[in-house]
């Protein structure tokens, strides 16, 4: 569908008043056609790291814009008549009712190899459709093999990273999805898994056997009880990692965060592989769920208190206590957050600990919610390096070490989102918040960072992950609920180390009262 079908009113790019604030996209019609306005609209972004083109998956839409948020093309993905019980391709029971649903946006993600939108929605068991960089309307392909989950809220985790059969020179795309359990097709999609991208072969399992393959499933004994939310993915020195929240164990028990492994060059996922991450403080304060997470590298102060070099990357993530009021395995965050920095030889060398351990028979290979646990076969390994790309023994495994670093910061309310760069020796973090705001911080330490700012995006509606930054990393793209808004971080106000600067602070509301009115 068109662009010149809508009116210029029902799709609007605008300038804002103020100095931060220096563009907004909003698509009003979109809201008013919603069966719910409560939805959250907008659900994912992807930013063309050639061109700046912004591209925004949201409820039965995706928007192609420009660097300032003008609209260049959109293209409607929903609704379109459906049912859980009907097949990729209405492959449907006889006598079975479609009816007509909502697509919510599962994932954006740029296929740079072939110039191509990956666009995931929740219609259709959750396929996938390729896009023309220069033009979503020109759709190259459909899917035909269920990848993301077929449901509003139920996570999905996508990224494009090096991948079978010949990484670092083809790519793949990693999914990490919850099992929904609303479909009898639902068994068919794996929990992880590493899907072609290579023409003829899109979104088939990247490498696969009769006995195995890139892909990993949970038991079908406890894949309805054991919910894993998948909540980001990155790829760092040959292996792709997701971080996920899920219960300690198969029964009723309280939840944890963990990275997931997978080696690059793994043909068959025997190196997937589990860890705790905490931050916990060291009164023993558990922020067990997290909330959003980003990688980039530290500023020059950052890391040298790491005791990496400023070309390392950094792991920045946010965590929540859980709401105990919502019972032992509450997924729920509560207003107390967290923020933790990682290192990443320092969560190489944990997954390196683990595995060695594991190898040498020490312990159990655990992850039961795969399959049965048992002992760890001692391999007389002499040593197990940090490039480990597994065995087809104590595969897949689940260690008990965690990747442990104690909070640099508290904040009393829940947080939502991350992104961080580096000013100077500096490293800044940008954090979104549940009740629409940006706050500006100073990573210090691995243990210390000060509040520099507090900036209002959209009162009341949560700032959604992920923030990304433009080319110039001069602006920031900060999506809520139902606007997309491009902040200008190196402005005066916002360049500012001090929040007491009064002109600042006094500029600001004065913009964000124009903004309301």
């Amino acid at each position: 569908i068109f662009l010149s079908l809508f009116g210029a009113s029902s799709v609007r790019g605008a300038d804002l008043g103020g100095e931060e604030f220096v563009a907004e996209f909003s698509d009003p019609s979109a809201a008013r056609r919603l069966e719910d306005e409560d939805d959250i609209q907008f659900r994912n972004i992807a930013i063309d790291r050639n061109t700046g083109t912004v591209y925004l998956g949201g409820i039965n839409r995706l928007y192609q814009l420009s660097q300032d948020l003008k609209l260049i093309d959109l293209y409607e993905t929903g609704p379109k008549e459906d049912s859980p019980l009907c097949h990729v391709g209405y492959d449907c029971p006889p006598n079975n009712q479609l009816k007509l649903a909502n697509d919510y946006n599962k994932a954006v993600v740029i296929d740079y190899d072939h110039s191509r939108l990956v666009s995931c929605g929740s219609l259709f068991q959750g396929i996938c459709t390729l896009h023309s960089l220069g033009n979503i309307s020109a759709v190259e392909a459909q899917g035909k093999e269920p990848v993301a989950a077929n449901s509003a809220d139920d996570s999905t985790v996508v990224f494009i990273a090096p991948g079978p059969p010949n990484p670092p020179l083809t790519q793949v795309m990693y999914s990490g999805v919850t099992y929904t359990g609303n479909s009898p097709f639902r068994s068919e999609v794996p929990a992880v898994s590493s899907r072609s991208l290579e023409p003829g072969r899109e979104f088939k399992i990247a490498s696969s056997s009769a006995t195995s393959g890139t892909q990993m499933y949970i038991n079908s004994l406890v894949r309805d009880r054991y919910p894993i939310n998948y909540v980001h993915g990155f790829q760092s020195q040959g292996f792709s990692y997701f971080l996920t929240n899920q219960m300690e164990r198969t029964r009723q028990s309280p939840v944890v965060s963990k990275i997931v492994r997978v080696c690059q060059d793994d043909q068959a996922y025997y190196s997937y592989t589990e860890v705790p991450i905490h931050c916990k403080s060291e009164q023993g304060k558990d922020y067990n769920l997290l909330q959003a997470a980003y990688v980039d590298k530290a500023g020059a102060e950052l890391a040298a208190n790491l005791g990496i070099t400023s070309f390392d990357v950094v792991l920045f993530a946010v965590f929540s206590t859980a709401d105990s009021s919502q019972g032992i395995a509450s997924q729920k965050p509560s207003n107390e957050s967290a923020i933790c920095v990682y290192p990443m030889n320092l969560i190489r060398k944990t997954f390196q600990e683990n595995i060695q351990q594991c190898m040498s028979g020490k312990g159990d290979r655990g992850l039961d919610f795969i399959s049965p646990s048992v002992p760890c076969i001692n391999t007389r390994p002499t040593y197990i390096g940090e490039g480990f790309c597994g065995l087809d023994v104590n595969t897949p495994f689940g260690g008990s070490i965690p990747v442990l670093q104690a909070p640099l910061l508290t904040i009393n309310e829940h947080l939502t989102a991350i992104a961080a760069t580096t000013d100077g020796d500096d490293t800044i973090a940008f954090i979104g918040t549940d009740g629409g705001h940006l706050k500006k911080a100073k990573i210090e330490s691995a243990t210390n960072g000060t509040v520099l700012q507090n900036i209002t995006i959209e009162s009341g509606s949560a700032v959604q992950s992920p923030l990304l930054f433009d080319l110039t990393k001069d602006h920031l793209y900060v999506m809520t609920s139902k606007a997309l808004k491009k902040i200008n971080v190196k402005s005066n106000c916002i360049h500012q180390n001090s929040t007491q600067d009064s002109d600042c602070t006094a500029k600001q509301n004065s913009d964000q009262q124009s903004l309301l009115q």
